[in-house]
């Protein structure tokens, strides 16, 4: 690949890893979309990818694919990718749906998590509030918001000081993460709190991500570096992997085996 070409490249991928909005979900996609098209590509592309990975899980699971096949079968990897992504939101939709069937339909979410908003765009008939964050300091949740009320959904924005109000009204935290381990999952700063105060109140909370973002706590290691994402314990939550849910503790069996076989591919 000549020169000019590969630093054009690594260009595209610092823009679209350093997108401040669009969460790990978002930019993983946005990264198999310009592999698809073909703006990606080149023998060193899978190292560029991990390079600029950083905490995202799912992008160092896109670069292991991405190692372990033939260069001319990147983009072949990439539409893979993007059907289970898309396998991944319906049924994740579908758990959602069950796991939210005895509440009040309303729920309250933190920054700008895509494994969410695709799971919910299969139940828009079915929520009747979503309280979203500002989600500080990035403040992100502005764009959630206009997205999930771009989609229909009746939204009301709220500082995040006011997450014990929306708890009160009964709201059910709904969150994404940027990775899930055997015993936490990794979200942005004030995830831990929503949890607890939900708890508190004898509301599960509910996690939910895409089957990308799976990793055992030894391949995760001593991340999050950044200090705006925080470790958050599994315990009495309730995770959707796609098609699968599990209730944590009652679960961890299962999950720590879908964990096991996750890192083998």
């Amino acid at each position: 690949m000549k020169k000019g070409v590969s630093f054009l490249m690594s260009n595209l991928i610092d823009e679209l890893t350093n997108d401040p909005t669009s969460g790990a979900s978002g930019i993983y996609i946005k990264v198999l979309n310009h592999i698809v098209l073909g703006y990606l590509k080149g023998e060193k592309l899978a190292d560029n990818i991990r390079e600029k990975a950083g905490d995202m899980v799912s992008l160092n699971y896109l670069a292991n694919r991405l190692q372990a096949a033939p260069l001319f079968k990147h983009k072949e990897v990439a539409k893979e990718l993007q059907k289970q992504v898309r396998a991944d939101s319906t049924a994740a939709g579908i758990q959602l749906y069950k796991a939210l069937a005895n509440s009040k339909n309303i729920i309250i979410c933190h920054s700008n998590s895509g494994s969410v908003l695709r799971a919910l765009e299969h139940r828009k008939n079915r929520i009747e509030l979503i309280y979203q964050t500002h989600s500080k300091p990035g403040e992100e949740g502005r764009e959630s918001a206009k997205a999930l009320k771009n989609n229909g959904f009746k939204v009301k924005l709220i500082a995040d000081s006011r997450i014990s109000t929306a708890i009160k009204d009964g709201a059910v935290p709904v969150l994404g993460a940027d990775s899930i381990t055997q015993s936490f999952f990794v979200n942005k700063i004030e995830s831990a709190s929503i949890v607890a105060k939900a708890l508190e109140a004898g509301i599960t909370p509910i996690v939910v991500v895409g089957s990308e973002k799976a990793c055992t706590e030894e391949a995760y290691g001593d991340r999050p570096r950044s200090d705006l994402f925080e470790r958050v314990s599994l315990e009495k939550v309730r995770l959707i992997v796609g098609g699968s849910t599990y209730r944590m503790p009652r679960d961890r069996k299962r999950l720590w085996k879908m964990l096991e076989e996750a890192g083998k591919k």
